[in-house]
């Protein structure tokens, strides 16, 4: 069965409730205060039953401009607006506000429906949609149908059901298996039931005993049972008004606003990028810095409107800009938002998502206006290229990405394709994306920081790998730290030795000076024949002893340097033991060597470490007797 979503929108008492009920039979105000007031204060939902057999889903939303709040929780999802306007008033105040906001969450289909037609004479009747016709020329109901009716008498009823139908039947029946969202409008507990939520389905499917996750509270619960207008069923489905019971949730965990889907598919953020505009008959303007009234889905939240390119956005214009929220909402790249004023409450503007995610932007930079331009796009090869040249890492994950354009899997895989093809990006260990740009400047920054390092440090062999993963590569997991600097080092001058990274070019050399220190600590220790402490041997700095031990002339055991040489001559005395002794044990060693014991044992320990020797008790053994 297909199906189909239809709101409402017009000015308090012009009608909504009213014909809405001539059109279903069923009263939406379900609220007692509704019933005696005679206005719609919260969102009410009913439906009916389209001959083609399409259930048609109506959400009435209130017209009062103290509750354009609660309008805006349930006009997203329509298929279908009908802006009413009563016959006896014509325009009013809400009629505008609401027009405003439908245009800018980018509502395409609608029917305007003049209203309580039998209460004023034909003439005035005439002016009325006159002025109506002219009005709705900028807007986007100027080839809209407009319908005239009394839900009193019934005149007009059967012609706007008839329209309805003509609209219905152009909206294709087509299947979303993807993951279900469901944007929460209220939320209720019943006894013996349990915690209910309901929302106008936006996406996919859900089913019963579904595991699902509330975001932003993320919150794991499944589904206990699932009702669309009343009715029990075992899935829902996007273009319907549903009501999910879950488990394991209290009311108190769960607010309007919160969205329930497939955990790990949707992103969470305060900070976003955006394209804004200013309403062209808003009192007032929106400045930067202007704090707002942020509506998104059914969210309402406080936020700062950052203006990248101005000082002040006036009325009709449209800029790119940051919005930092105070509380985190729930959004996919291209859905759309409105800003209402801080005080006095009125809608000024509104605007379309283009990241989730994005760097915070200097103001009145080219190459930030440049990025964002770059995001609003159709064109998902030019959005994936901003955003990686956007984001902190330099490295994204698939899955990560896939989120921030809000695309599925295949389509992301497609384009990256696309741009391997076209050489603009590099695939790390399969699940990772870079841009070429990016490990090109990753590659001329460590060469260009290795040659300050070389020069500043000409004793030190090179850089621990360790530091230029701090310095290039951070916040990522070790191996795509490790996989990117080997993309780096490939087919430059760039080399990796153990733990350092050097310049292929590098060479170390000695000064005179620090040849006739060498000499001199080489005579020094030749003196006797043993370990040394590194505080023990005069003149030297640190960096002079590692470069003494990457040339092999001293030996590091134990924190202690020795000559290398005299290692060497110590290892050949060892191996001339065994030729005759299965066994040695510490005073063998040393009386052989004719060194003291600390030496003996230092050396003995290390031959054990490189599994020279291995130590029995007090005795040490050959490893490999044959070799």
């Amino acid at each position: 069965m297909k199906h189909f979503i239809i709101g409402t929108a017009g000015h308090i008492d012009h009608g909504k409730t009213s014909l809405i009920r001539a059109l279903t039979g069923r009263n939406t105000d379900r609220l007692k205060e509704e019933q005696k007031r005679g206005i719609t204060i919260d969102l009410g939902f009913t439906y009916y039953d389209d001959p083609s057999g399409t259930r048609i889903g109506i959400v009435d939303v209130p017209g009062h401009e103290k509750f354009v709040k609660n309008m805006l929780s349930g006009v997203h999802g329509m298929d279908l607006v009908l802006v009413i306007i009563a016959a006896d008033e014509g325009i009013m105040p809400q009629t505008i506000e609401h027009l405003n906001i439908l245009e800018l969450l980018g509502v395409k289909n609608g029917i305007v429906v003049i209203s309580k037609t039998d209460m004023v004479e034909k003439d005035w009747m005439e002016l009325v949609e006159s002025d109506i016709k002219d009005y709705i020329l900028d807007t986007f109901l100027k080839d809209a149908p407009i319908i005239k009716v009394s839900s009193k008498t019934g005149e007009g009823i059967e012609e706007l059901k008839e329209k309805i139908s003509e609209y219905v039947q152009k909206v294709p029946e087509e299947e979303d298996d993807s993951f279900g969202i469901l944007s929460v409008d209220r939320v209720f507990t019943l006894k013996g039931v349990g915690t209910v939520v309901t929302g106008t389905q936006t996406q996919g499917k859900f089913r019963i005993n579904e595991d699902v996750f509330i975001y932003p509270e993320m919150l794991e619960t499944k589904i206990k049972s699932i009702q669309v207008h009343g009715e029990d069923v075992n899935e829902s489905m996007k273009s319907q008004r549903v009501a999910l019971n879950l488990s394991g949730i209290k009311k108190e965990d769960i607010n309007r606003g919160s969205v329930i889907s497939k955990k790990g598919e949707l992103l969470v953020s305060n900070f976003l990028d955006v394209k804004l505009k200013c309403i062209k008959n808003s009192q007032y303007t929106i400045k930067n810095r202007s704090r707002v009234r942020f509506h998104i889905g059914s969210k309402e939240t406080l936020g700062r409107v950052i203006l990248l390119d101005r000082s002040e956005l006036m009325q009709g214009e449209e800029c790119y800009a940051q919005i930092e929220l105070e509380e985190e909402i729930v959004a996919l790249r291209k859905d759309k938002f409105i800003v209402r004023f801080y005080s006095p409450v009125i809608t000024i503007g509104g605007g379309v998502i283009l990241e989730l995610k994005p760097s915070r932007k200097k103001r009145f930079r080219e190459e930030s206006l440049e990025l964002i331009k770059n995001k609003d796009t159709d064109d998902i090869n030019r959005t994936i290229i901003a955003i990686l040249e956007d984001h902190k890492k330099d490295v994204l994950e698939k899955d990560e990405l896939k989120k921030l354009l809000s695309i599925d899997e295949t389509e992301l895989n497609d384009n990256i394709l696309e741009l391997e093809d076209l050489n603009l990006v590099e695939i790390i260990l399969d699940d990772y994306i870079i841009l070429k740009s990016k490990l090109e400047k990753l590659k001329k920054d460590m060469t260009a920081y290795l040659e300050d390092y070389h020069n500043k440090y000409p004793l030190r062999y090179g850089v621990s790998l360790e530091e230029v993963r701090n310095k290039f590569v951070r916040d990522i997991n070790s191996k795509v730290q490790d996989a990117i600097i080997e993309r780096v080092v490939a087919n430059s001058d760039i080399i990796i030795e153990g733990d350092l990274v050097l310049l292929s070019s590098f060479i170390r050399k000695y000064t005179p000076e620090e040849e006739k220190l060498k000499e001199k600590t080489v005579a020094f220790m030749k003196k006797e024949d043993r370990l040394y402490r590194k505080d023990e041997l005069e003149g030297v700095t640190n960096d002079f002893i590692n470069a003494l031990i990457k040339d092999k002339v001293l030996i590091e055991i134990d924190k202690e340097v020795m000559l290398y040489e005299y290692y060497l001559y110590c290892t050949d005395k060892l191996l001339a033991l065994f030729k005759s002794n299965d066994i040695i044990n510490v005073k063998i060693f040393r009386d052989e060597l004719g060194t003291n014991r600390k030496t003996a044992i230092a050396l003995l320990e290390y031959y054990d470490m490189k599994k020279i020797t291995r130590r029995q008790g007090d005795n040490r053994v050959l490893v490999n007797r044959r070799s």
